[in-house]
C-alpha cells in the first residue's frame, strides 16, 4: 500500500484544491471567486486546510474550521470538507486526514469534531460511522 503523506494547503496548491472541491460537489466553480474565497480562508487564523498526497499526487483534503461555540463554553473543530479522489478510497486516506483534524482539534482543547454531510452520501455515512462519529443532529438549509 502506498504510504499516505500529510501536508498544509499553500497558495500554490489552489488548482488542485479546486478539482478536489469540484470532485467533492460533483459541480464547477466560478475559478477566480474560488480563488478569491480560498486564499481569504488560509489567511483566517481558525481555517486549516491539509492535503494527502500519494506517491507526491494530492489526493484529497480536509478543511477545519476551529470556533468557540457559546452553546458548549469550549471550542469545536468542524470539519467542512473532506474529500477523497475515487480511485484512492480504501487506502486509508480519509482516516488519515480525519485524524489529521481531530488531533488539531484536541490542541486547542476542543470538545469534539463534527461534520455535515449530504443525505445522498449513503458510503460517506457509513465511513464517519466506522471512525466513530453519531448522528446527532439534523442540519437544515434555506436557499437564499
Amino acid at each position: 500500500m502506498p504510504v499516505c503523506e500529510l501536508r498544509p494547503a499553500t497558495a500554490e496548491d489552489a488548482e488542485a484544491v479546486y478539482a478536489l472541491i469540484c470532485e467533492l460537489k460533483q459541480a464547477q466553480f466560478d475559478r477566480e471567486a474560488f480563488h478569491a474565497g480560498y486564499l481569504a480562508n488560509l489567511q483566517d487564523r481558525h481555517m486549516h486546510y491539509q492535503l494527502a498526497a500519494l506517491d507526491g499526487h494530492i489526493v484529497g483534503m480536509i478543511g477545519l474550521h476551529l470556533q468557540f461555540h457559546l452553546h458548549h463554553v469550549r471550542w469545536i473543530g468542524e470539519i467542512q470538507e473532506l474529500v477523497v479522489l475515487p480511485q484512492s478510497r480504501g487506502l486509508n486516506v480519509g482516516s488519515r486526514l480525519l485524524a489529521w483534524a481531530e488531533d488539531a482539534a484536541r490542541r486547542v482543547d476542543a470538545e469534539m469534531t463534527e461534520l455535515s454531510t449530504s443525505v445522498k452520501r449513503v458510503d460517506a455515512h457509513r465511513f464517519y460511522l466506522r471512525e466513530g462519529y453519531t448522528q446527532s443532529h439534523f442540519r437544515f438549509t434555506k436557499a437564499l
